[in-house]
């Protein structure tokens, strides 16, 4: 299943978060999408060391961007916050903050991505989709590997093989906070939920955790 979304541009880049750090990242993020928007796996590569100082950097996020939300679309009150979104929304920064032991659903994405975890530690688990996809509510998962991360590690989202997971907090005492660098609007669009066992596909829009469900 593949959704099409088509979201109006905003009126200004969107900042949630005043930090000259993230600002710093966010313009050669957006140099270097303009040099390689062509190639997504070589916009993560150039991007991926600049991303990796920001997450070394401990002082940027705000603590009302590091916490769970308990009325979470996602469940499991995980918290998505939206950082940054630029006014063509072709690049989003949030922070997903879930709690010991909570776990997403298994989703995709549909852009390209890098995920860096900021606090805490996560298990990823990673699917690639093997049926052919024209059945409705219908999909056929295989699990391709299961992750353990840590503080400061990073991974790639490539569609399409390389687009769905479900990630696990596995923290006891505090919640996983990992920072989100997305080619698209991510929270605004419908993307895909599934079921591996299930075998089902179902149609989803994650929202942020700071902006009204029609923001």
């Amino acid at each position: 299943m593949f959704h099409a979304t088509i979201l109006e541009p905003l009126e200004a880049d969107q900042w949630f978060v005043d930090s000259i750090d993230l600002r710093e990242f966010v313009a050669t993020a957006r140099d270097i999408r303009a040099r390689t928007k062509h190639n997504p796996a070589l916009t993560l590569t150039e991007l991926e060391p600049h991303f990796k100082t920001l997450l070394t950097k401990q002082n940027w996020l705000p603590e009302n961007f590091a916490q769970p939300n308990p009325n979470s679309a996602m469940g499991g009150g995980i918290g998505q916050w939206l950082l940054y979104r630029a006014q063509d929304r072709s690049l989003t920064i949030f922070s997903l903050v879930i709690p010991p032991g909570s776990t997403t659903p298994v989703h995709d994405h549909l852009a390209w991505g890098l995920i860096g975890l900021y606090k805490g530690q996560l298990e990823e688990t990673r699917y690639q989709r093997v049926d052919n996809g024209y059945t409705q509510e219908s999909a056929v998962l295989e699990l391709i590997e299961v992750q353990q991360q840590k503080r400061g590690d990073i991974y790639h989202l490539l569609p399409p093989d390389g687009d769905i997971h479900a990630v696990k907090a596995t923290t006891i005492f505090a919640p996983s906070v990992s920072i989100h660098v997305m080619g698209n609007d991510i929270g605004s669009i419908l993307r895909n939920q599934y079921d591996p066992e299930q075998k089902s596909v179902r149609s989803f829009r994650s929202g942020y955790s700071n902006i009204s469900p029609k923001g």
